[in-house]
C-alpha cells in the first residue's frame, strides 16, 4: 500500500484524495484557477471539487456555473490518475 502524500477532494462520494504527487507539477494551474492560493492553502481549505482537480490537472482554466455531469467528470479525473500511477511504477 503507498504512504504517499493524498489531497483531499470535496464532495464526492467516491474520490475523498487523489495523490498529491499528480497535483503538484500543475501548482502554478491550480494558483490560476484559485486566485493564488497555494495546493498546500487549498488543502488546508478543505481541498478542491473533482471538476476543480480535473481542469487543474489539464492546465486549463475552471469554467464558471455548475453545468457538470459530475459522473463523467469523476470517470475522466480516475483516468488521468491511473495513468498518472502507471507512469509512476
Amino acid at each position: 500500500m503507498s504512504k504517499e502524500m493524498m489531497f483531499p477532494i470535496m464532495g464526492d462520494p467516491i474520490i475523498k484524495a487523489i495523490p498529491w504527487p499528480a497535483l503538484l507539477p500543475h501548482e502554478a494551474s491550480a494558483q490560476r484557477n484559485h486566485g493564488g492560493q497555494t495546493l498546500n492553502r487549498l488543502a488546508q481549505r478543505g481541498g478542491l471539487g473533482i471538476e476543480e482537480a480535473y481542469h487543474i490537472l489539464r492546465d486549463e482554466p475552471c469554467p464558471t456555473g455548475d453545468r457538470y455531469n459530475k459522473d463523467l467528470v469523476r470517470v475522466a479525473l480516475m483516468r488521468m490518475l491511473a495513468k498518472f500511477n502507471a507512469g509512476q511504477n
